[in-house]
């Protein structure tokens, strides 16, 4: 059968790659990607592709399909990250004046979320492992404690966010949890932008969904096979109809009007890959994970972390698990500091980890994971073991027990946000309120946001991060933003302070 092809008389507008296929300029932009990329990169305008920000056709069986396979009421596909689907959800569901309680080990855009609804932050602080530089989950205890002080006091609690799994594997008991949220009724979001797998496997299971939060967010780039910045917004909240045209219109307003239609295909395949072999691509990636584990652990001078070992007192009777996939690697005695150790695999081994702290580093099985990666990866740590001699531990027992405490919020985001503010330098900020956001990235869980106090323990650590050459998103040639006290002084006398949280 012939197929005739179209001639294209709207966006985008390279015209299926024509505009630099005979460049002189541009031609090997179009050979290094070929013509199927160039040829699928189309437009809203062609009706039978649907509409993501209206969809009727096969973007809406698409979406079906994913809430079948992820167990959920209603599925929405996202195209700029799980970033935009906590944001979008944000805004839905609060209102200026209403109370959130999140994870103060949230991503960043969880904040933003917050800075645009207005909402009034009730932050929950995570249990701290300072030997190894490392947020865990929030104890149960304090979760409950903190709903019921909220409600006690008259706030407006709409919503509990939390991160499952952590950026380092921590799984909370999330069906418990989700319980004890719904006997106060107010909703729960969980954003498992690391944990987008869980409900293909019993080693992971419950999934949010499965354990019937309200709403999850995923990061489906992050932990399975789409394209980077594509996500998925999960819906079983039994009232969501009654709000549903709000929720479209807040949609409308993150969503670009020309979406990358290929990034869209490519959350239709992932979801077709994890409902028909999901489980057992799991299974082989958890049986590698076994394998590099075993392997690592015959050297001398690394160890691979457990959930003991990652895990504080304080949540130790939580019925925390650990997902197997995430892999943390204790390098204090390997010679190296943490990020020599990555530089060498890098620049040596051509081998690129997800991150480091001051004496670990992370590795994720995916299952794009393959046998000959393992091997490879083990080969490069026994190389640097062997390089490393007799070195001894450049990591200090000052930074083994870096302490990752978090100073009181004044004043609720938004207004702080909106402050001018001045720009002093770092070391000089200590007592003075942040009007921005300060992130080392990755994994993108601020210090610093707007409102909080800025402490001599932050500070500190700030400039811990720079010697070690962590990327800060909010520090600028080493100054910060805050508040002039004028600002300060007119936004108390408004009734803009929260107190200290």
């Amino acid at each position: 059968m012939f197929e005739k092809s179209k001639d294209s008389w709207h966006t985008p507008g390279h015209s299926s790659g024509y505009s630099v296929r005979n460049s002189n300029f541009a031609k090997d932009f179009y050979k290094f990607f070929g013509d199927n990329l160039f040829s699928c990169d189309v437009s809203v305008s062609v009706p039978e592709l649907d509409s993501l920000m209206h969809p009727t056709g096969v973007i809406q069986e698409a979406q079906e399909l994913a809430a079948r396979a992820f167990n959920s009421r209603y599925t929405f596909f996202a195209t700029n990250g799980t970033s935009t689907s906590n944001k979008i959800l944000l805004q839905t569901l609060l209102k200026p004046g209403d109370a959130i309680l999140l994870d103060r080990n949230c991503h960043k855009s969880v904040h933003y979320g917050v800075i645009i609804s207005g909402a009034e932050p009730l932050y929950l602080m995570p249990s701290v492992n300072n030997k190894y530089g490392i947020f865990g989950p929030i104890p149960k205890k304090r979760i409950i404690e903190q709903m019921d002080q909220a409600l006690a006091q008259g706030k407006k609690l709409k919503v509990v966010i939390l991160t499952n799994c952590t950026y380092d594997g921590l799984i909370y008991d999330i069906e418990d949890i989700v319980k004890e949220v719904h006997k106060r009724g107010i909703k729960i979001i969980v954003d498992e932008a690391w944990f987008g797998y869980a409900n293909f496997h019993h080693e992971f299971y419950p999934s949010a969904m499965a354990a019937g939060a309200d709403y999850s967010t995923q990061s489906t780039h992050k932990t399975m096979s789409s394209f980077s910045q594509a996500s998925m917004i999960h819906v079983k909240d039994p009232e969501f109809e009654e709000f549903q045209d709000f929720f479209d219109e807040n949609f409308c307003m993150h969503t670009s009007t020309s979406p990358q239609y290929p990034m869209i295909a490519s959350l239709d395949v992932a979801r077709k890959q994890m409902a028909m072999e999901g489980y057992s691509l799991l299974q082989k990636a958890l049986e590698m994970s076994a394998s590099l584990r075993q392997s690592i652990n015959s050297l001398n001078k690394f160890r691979v972390l457990e959930l003991e070992d990652l895990i504080s007192d304080e949540i130790k009777d939580d019925n925390v698990r650990l997902d197997k996939l995430k892999i943390t690697i204790d390098v204090s005695k390997s010679g190296y500091s943490s990020k020599e150790i990555e530089h060498l695999l890098l620049t040596k081994h051509n081998i690129q980890i997800e991150k480091s702290t001051f004496n670990t580093i992370s590795i994720l099985i995916t299952i794009g994971s393959t046998y000959s990666k393992l091997n490879r990866l083990y080969l490069a740590l026994e190389n640097i073991e062997k390089m490393s001699g007799t070195k001894q531990s450049s990591v200090t027992a000052e930074m083994r027990d870096f302490d990752l405490s978090l100073s009181p919020i004044k004043f609720r985001p938004r207004f702080a946000f909106y402050c001018d503010g001045e720009a002093v330098n770092l070391k000089d900020a200590i007592g003075r309120i942040a009007t921005r956001m300060v992130t080392p990235y990755p994994p993108g869980i601020p210090v610093l946001v707007p409102g909080q106090i800025i402490s001599k323990e932050i500070v500190s650590a700030l400039q811990t991060y720079n010697e070690f050459g962590v990327e800060i998103h909010g520090l600028h040639e080493n100054q910060i933003k805050v508040m002039t006290d004028k600002e300060e002084k007119e936004l108390a006398t408004k009734g803009f302070s929260i107190g200290i949280e």
